[in-house]
């Protein structure tokens, strides 16, 4: 069979986010999430998750909002107002690696200290899939002993080659214009084998999301795909398993 792991970004961002996500994993097709920790929604979030007993993986963010460091620790991660800086682009063509270690160390220990249990590592923007971060992330994945996304070939075969659990295939397909419930379908016909992550950002709607994302009105449109029921119909008529991230740590 055919197994799939449906990951949802950006747990955390804003409460809306955290509703919209939580209520795709209790009654939808996601099967796995990423929090961000460094937001001023992350208490609810992890409270959310604990009420309905569900895992997460940690979104590594150097891209959005402050650090958890001081400014004064990192920085070549941060502009003049002690933000980080954007886009994903000139974050990494900046920043000092070892400083962008110590954040996402940071990073780990407030996940942690949370208690829930860790399923994988991702990021946000991506930032991880360039070589600056890249093996900073695979450390970590290392020494927590968890799976980390895979957003293409070489980044695959990166992750793959230090022995640390990725999918077999990343699907971003799902997204802003490709965030209709036909294309998933077609991403989910073409699934060929092995384990396939596709990312998703479902959300309810929120007036500070509206204000803070130019990703927006479609998180709302995936919230409604992906908790169709149709949709479970549709996985199990194509033999299509639906997994967590955790089941690659037995891989």
């Amino acid at each position: 069979m055919r197994k799939l792991i449906i990951n949802a970004d950006d747990l955390g961002l804003t409460p809306g986010c955290n509703r919209g996500i939580v209520r795709a994993m209790t009654a939808g097709l996601v099967s796995d999430t990423t929090l961000m920790v460094n937001t001023a929604f992350t208490d609810e979030a992890v409270a959310l998750l604990k009420a309905h007993g569900l895992a997460a993986g940690l979104h590594l963010n150097l891209t959005y909002g402050r650090p958890l460091l001081p400014a004064g620790e990192t920085p070549s991660l941060v502009d003049a107002r002690g933000n980080f800086h954007r886009p994903v682009n000139r974050v990494v063509a900046v920043c000092e690696p070892r400083e962008a270690e110590r954040e996402l160390a940071a990073q780990v220990e407030r996940f942690l200290a949370t208690g829930l249990t860790l399923t994988h590592l991702d990021s946000h923007h991506h930032a991880h899939s360039y070589p600056e971060i890249l093996d900073v992330a695979i450390g970590l994945a290392r020494k927590l002993k968890v799976p980390l996304r895979q957003t293409g070939s070489a980044v695959r075969a990166r992750i793959v080659a230090f022995g640390v659990p990725t999918p077999d295939a990343f699907s971003d397909a799902f997204y802003g214009p490709g965030a209709t419930r036909e294309n998933l379908q077609a991403v989910l016909r073409a699934h060929g084998g092995g384990v396939l992550e596709i990312m998703c950002h479902p959300a309810e709607a929120d007036d500070l999301l509206a204000r803070t994302s130019s990703y927006s009105a479609e998180r709302q449109r995936e919230l409604a795909i992906l908790t169709d029921p149709a949709m479970k119909d549709f996985l199990a008529a194509e033999d299509i398993e639906l997994v967590g991230f955790s089941a690659l740590k037995q891989a």
